[in-house]
C-alpha cells in the first residue's frame, strides 16, 4: 500500500499567523492515496454553553461507521479496510467542517491472521470547506486535538472479547512532526490543514485468539473547533469513527499464498 508522508514547512510560514496567535513552527500533512474517500458522517450537535472566550465547551460526541458496507461478501466479518487495503472515513464535526481520517497498512490485508505481525498507520486531518482549499489559512477555522484513543477490540466465534490494542495519549507527546502548532489556551495540537494535522506509524497488533473473525478499530478524538475564523472561541466535542478489520485463518492464508496469481497474456500488436 502507498505511504504517506509527514511534510514539514518551513517555519516562517508561522508569521503570517503572528497577529493571530503565537505558535512556533509549521507543518503540512499531505496524504498520498488512490481511493476516493467516502461520503461524510452526520454532523455533531452543539450542546451546553461554556466558560467564554478560549476556553472550549462541550458537544456531543460525532461518529462514523464503516461497518455496514463491504465489497467482499464472502467476508464473515464486513470490512472495508480488509477490502481495499487503505480507508478514508470523513464526518462533519460542524458545518462544513470536515475531519478525515486517513488508516493503511503496507502490509496485505488479507495476511491479517491471528498469529501475525498486524501493523497499520494513519493520518487525521481537518478541512473546512466552507472556503476553497486555496483561500488565506486565516479565512479557515482552526481545529485542535487534545487527546486521542485508539483501541481495537476483537470479535470472536466464542463470543470472548479481547482488547488487542490500546492507545491513550495526548497527540503532543506522539505526534512524529517536530515543529507542530499547538494552542495557547491548552487546547491540544493544530490539525486543521494544510497548517496541521496527525500522523502516527506502524502501530501494532499482536497475536489474538485463534478463533478471532475480526476486530474493531474505535478511533477517538478530542477536538475543540473555533466558531468562526479568528473568533478565538472553540466548542470541544469527542469524535469517534470506527473502521473494522476482518482476521483470517492462518489456513487460509497459507492456501492464499500456495495458490500462484495468474499473469496476463500480453496481446500482440499487428504489424502495420
Amino acid at each position: 500500500m502507498p505511504r504517506q508522508t509527514l511534510v514539514l514547512r518551513s517555519a516562517g510560514v508561522a508569521a503570517a499567523l503572528a497577529t493571530v496567535v503565537a505558535l512556533s513552527g509549521c507543518s503540512t500533512i499531505m496524504p498520498f492515496f488512490g481511493i476516493q474517500p467516502t461520503a461524510p458522517g452526520a454532523a455533531g450537535a452543539a450542546g451546553s454553553a461554556g466558560a467564554g472566550a478560549g476556553a472550549g465547551t462541550t458537544a456531543d460526541s460525532t461518529t462514523a461507521d464503516l461497518g455496514a458496507n463491504t465489497t467482499d461478501g464472502s467476508l464473515q466479518f464486513a470490512s472495508v479496510f480488509t477490502d481495499m487495503g487503505s480507508v478514508h472515513p470523513t464526518v462533519d464535526i460542524a458545518d462544513q467542517l470536515q475531519l478525515k481520517l486517513d488508516v493503511w497498512t503496507e502490509q496485505k490485508t488479507h495476511d491479517w491472521t491471528p498469529m501475525a505481525d498486524k501493523r497499520f498507520s494513519f493520518v487525521i486531518g481537518v478541512y473546512d470547506n466552507k472556503v476553497p482549499a486555496e483561500a488565506p489559512f486565516d479565512q479557515k477555522r482552526r481545529v485542535y486535538m487534545s487527546n486521542i484513543t485508539v483501541t481495537a477490540k476483537t470479535t470472536t466465534v466464542s463470543g470472548a472479547v479481547e482488547t488487542a490494542y490500546n492507545l491513550n495519549n495526548d497527540p503532543l507527546k506522539i505526534t512524529l512532526d517536530p515543529e507542530a502548532l499547538r494552542s495557547e489556551q491548552g487546547l491540544g495540537l493544530l490539525i486543521t490543514s494544510p497548517k496541521g494535522g496527525f500522523q502516527l506509524e506502524s502501530q501494532q497488533i499482536g497475536v489474538v485468539s485463534d478463533d478471532t473473525l475480526g476486530m474493531m478499530l474505535d478511533f477517538a478524538f478530542q477536538v475543540s473547533y473555533e466558531t468562526a475564523p479568528l473568533a478565538n472561541t472553540y466548542m470541544t466535542q469527542v469524535v469517534h469513527q470506527y473502521v473494522p478489520v476482518a482476521i483470517f485463518s492462518e489456513a487460509d492464508a497459507v492456501a492464499a499464498k500456495a495458490t500462484p496469481t495468474p499473469t496476463a497474456t500480453p496481446t500482440p500488436i499487428p504489424a502495420g
